[in-house]
């Protein structure tokens, strides 16, 4: 079977859904405040180049031990955010659709599921400690987690918003940049 691949966070989402669902948490459980100190010191330090990105991130998700019943946090914040998806995505039929995002698996299964998307492949991540399992799924690592997914994985077509998918924009029959709701070939 022949895949439609898409990057997520400005892609097909306007914006960065982790930095919304983290600051929608910081607005509403005020315990999720204690760990910005750790939040702040681990930006420091990747800022710095100090810190790889996938340590990083599981210290900037350490607030989810502050969030209770995470699931329904999750989907109330796509009751919100959901407006947020952009129309030329939504106009599509997704029933190809692979997303391939570095943004966690357990934020994007709501909507991918609301939207009946094919197959989502994002970082893996303890939802309840913020803890990365295995590797943040970006650059090169999205194409060795989509060749685990499905070795023989044909994409016709993939969009992203940003040159690191470059690897995955490769492995496209034809893959397209976005930038806002624009579309141009890569």
């Amino acid at each position: 079977m022949d895949f439609i691949g898409y990057d997520f966070d400005k892609t097909v989402y306007q914006g960065d859904s982790s930095t919304h669902f983290t600051l929608w948490c910081l607005s509403r459980y005020p315990k999720t405040w204690l760990r910005l100190p750790e939040m702040g010191w681990y930006s420091l330090l990747f800022a710095l180049k100090l810190c790889p990105k996938t340590r990083f991130k599981s210290h900037l998700f350490s607030y989810l031990r502050h969030v209770p019943a995470i699931d329904q946090a999750v989907e109330a914040f796509w009751q919100e955010k959901s407006k947020r998806l952009k129309s030329w995505y939504l106009a599509k039929d997704h029933s190809r659709d692979v997303i391939v995002s570095a943004s966690p698996e357990f934020l994007l299964e709501p909507i991918c599921r609301q939207l009946q998307v094919f197959q989502l492949i994002g970082t893996r991540m303890d939802k309840t400690a913020g803890k990365i399992a295995g590797e943040n799924c970006w650059g090169a690592e999205k194409v060795k987690r989509l060749k685990a997914w499905r070795p023989d994985c044909r994409l016709l077509e993939f969009y992203s918003d940003s040159r690191s998918d470059d690897p995955l924009a490769q492995l496209a029959d034809q893959a397209f940049l976005v930038t806002g709701d624009q579309l141009q070939p890569w």
